[in-house]
């Protein structure tokens, strides 16, 4: 790949409090050190002081960090982000999980930067021909008066890129795709098996594991069907990860239930490669349409079978697409079944799949691309 040859800054402002290293957490990270390698200065910015693992590798890689909160008024935050830009002298501002079409956008005419965002976010479905309306009309309206300052928006999945035409009515030739990636080191299977099997409390029994705790993960759609899996496979333990409000109403409804014994809480952990190591399928029954889905390739990279709802972005990123999705409580319950009893089906090839498609090497690397395609 060509060097810059002269020094452009780069800023990158994330609407994150990183408090865990995440996956997206490790792109900042590698992309740091990608724009090292081409010349090119990072500036990261974060609404909270990032963890100390976090701000030590961005530090040591020579980004600077700065902590701005965002307000909820967007005129406020165009001062807030003026000063920013005049401050590190930016060339590229990249905004991350921000909302596309605001004023902060005029930012390009007036400091002369190109300005680039990130769709992460997937869709809630409009319940009402009404609502769907609305929507349509405010996102259409504000690309028309705010677009014309975006260089490009980089949507995570052609699901993410679709919607805008499907959703929106915008189709535009400011957007293109860069899946998310992950790094493969870090999620590919351990060796040490008993061990980790011991640290959980493992026996011999298969691990069914849902991450997120959040209502619209839909955990409750897999303790819902859990009798009908026990039924079937009674030597089975299931691993709910994460944490929030909402865990209080799942174990009353596992206890309603009388399943209290086949569910382990595992809480937040940094180490979720050891749990996708043990699990037998990691399900994934998701109420929202994904944009990506950051547990599902992890998953796949540690050459564990994903059961997932047919939901957004998930059937485009998965490999096994046949076995995988489901498209009802009887489907999720009879396709965890039959991977418990032949996980070969699910899971060959999966991680090659991964390497391929959504590895940060490939990720860092087009986001490069772009960030030289904007500076020429």
């Amino acid at each position: 790949m060509p060097q810059i040859d002269y020094k452009k800054h780069v800023l990158s402002i994330c609407d994150i409090s990183p408090t865990r290293f995440g996956s997206f957490e490790e792109f900042i990270i590698a992309l740091t050190k990608r724009l090292n390698e081409n010349n090119l200065e990072h500036v990261v910015v974060f609404r909270e002081k990032p963890i100390k693992s976090i701000e030590d590798s961005l530090l040591s890689l020579g980004a600077k960090i700065e902590i701005i909160k965002p307000s909820k008024n967007n005129i406020c935050n165009f001062l807030k982000f003026y000063k920013l830009i005049r401050k590190n002298r930016s060339d590229i501002v990249h905004f991350h999980f921000y909302p596309v079409y605001t004023i902060i956008n005029y930012l390009k005419f007036i400091l002369n930067i190109k300005i680039v965002y990130t769709d992460h976010m997937g869709i809630r479905v409009a319940k009402t021909h009404f609502k769907k309306i609305i929507r349509r009309i405010y996102y259409l309206t504000n690309s028309k008066i705010f677009g014309c300052g975006v260089d490009k928006i980089v949507c995570v999945s052609h699901f993410v890129k679709q919607k805008y035409s499907k959703e929106y009515g915008i189709n535009s030739n400011k957007l293109c795709v860069i899946y998310n990636g992950i790094n493969t080191d870090r999620f590919q299977k351990k060796c040490e098996i008993e061990k980790i099997k011991e640290k959980y409390n493992i026996k011999n029994e298969y691990v069914v594991t849902c991450v997120g705790l959040r209502k619209d993960k839909g955990a409750h759609c897999l303790i819902k069907v859990t009798p009908s899996i026990i039924e079937k496979e009674s030597n089975v333990k299931f691993f709910l990860v994460g944490d929030g409000e909402y865990r209080n109403c799942l174990e009353e409804y596992i206890s309603k239930l009388d399943m209290e014994k086949y569910f382990t809480f595992a809480g937040i952990t940094d180490s979720i490669e050891e749990i996708y190591t043990i699990s037998s399928c990691v399900v994934i029954p998701t109420l929202v349409e994904e944009a990506f889905c950051f547990v599902a390739v992890e998953a796949m990279s540690t050459e564990t079978p994903v059961i997932a709802f047919d939901s957004g972005a998930i059937k485009e990123i998965l490999y096994n697409k046949e076995n995988a999705i489901c498209r009802s409580s009887k489907m999720l319950s009879d396709n965890i079944v039959k991977c418990l009893r032949s996980n070969d089906l699910f899971i060959k090839n999966a991680r090659e799949h991964v390497i391929k498609n959504y590895s940060l090497d490939n990720n860092t690397c087009k986001y490069i691309e772009l960030y030289k395609q904007l500076l020429k």
